[in-house]
């Protein structure tokens, strides 16, 4: 089987799986540098949750790279460059797709530092979300997963 970690894929099978995962998810923490180490730990939690939106049903399409964990307005460059560099260096490492997920909130982080020009999807989901309506967030993923492999305009 695939597997979907960045971690768990060796050199030596790459060229044969690489035609196969096709997409690169950039995880974002969100963190500001100021949390508690229970706040860090509840964030981190959180971002898990949005992760097994797509990690679980897109295994063996997807590699999950580490997550970005500091990238707020207070310790990033303008306009998310940081993201932007990560995310143009997957795209030149062969990914045709590049997915950021976080669990913050537009209020929260806001999508200038999330989106650019080699990021093809921004997945946001809150926790809020996901505790109120699980089913639909479940849904609208992997929408918006089969949109971006479809060539379709997001909604």
């Amino acid at each position: 089987m695939i597997s979907l970690k960045f971690s768990e894929i060796e050199e030596k099978s790459w060229d044969e799986l690489r035609p196969y995962l096709d997409t690169a998810v950039l995880p974002v923490t969100g963190l500001g540098g100021g949390e508690t180490p229970w706040e860090t730990t509840m964030a981190l939690e959180h971002l898990r949750d949005a992760l097994d939106l797509i990690e679980i049903p897109f295994k063996g399409r997807i590699v999950t790279y580490p997550a970005m964990h500091f990238v707020n307005d207070a310790h990033q460059a303008p306009e998310g460059m940081l993201l932007e560099q990560v995310s143009a260096g997957l795209k030149n490492a062969g990914f045709r797709f590049v997915v950021v997920v976080t669990a913050k909130s537009e209020q929260e982080l806001g999508d200038k530092q999330l989106v650019g020009e080699h990021v093809d999807l921004l997945l946001r989901c809150p926790p809020d979300e996901l505790r109120l309506s699980g089913n639909e967030a479940k849904r609208k993923a992997t929408e918006l997963m089969a949109n971006l492999w479809n060539g379709s305009p997001s909604s």
